[in-house]
């Protein structure tokens, strides 16, 4: 069985021309929480904005898997109607 709630697959994102995040992969099951940890500058609101499809970042490779749907490409408010939010 799986309960895999959130995948991100090598993510390559980032605003305008900077890239910022690059290669990320990880998974979050279901009931499970974790801490997303770093320096200032290291990517971790970048990574807020990418989950939630905000328009100022782009994502250059990779995927976003929520609930075994691929939403890299969704709207926010359709990312946020799945039940992602933060």
């Amino acid at each position: 069985m799986n309960n895999e709630l959130l995948r991100v697959e090598n993510l390559v994102a980032g605003a305008g021309e900077k890239m910022i995040l690059n290669g990320l992969s990880f998974s979050v099951a279901e009931g499970e929480s974790i801490a997303i940890m770093g320096p200032n500058g290291s990517g971790k609101s970048t990574l807020a904005n990418v989950l939630m499809g905000h328009p100022n970042y782009e994502i250059h490779e990779g995927k976003i898997i929520f609930r075994g749907k691929d939403i890299t490409h969704a709207k926010p408010e359709e990312r946020a109607a799945a039940g992602l939010f933060l």
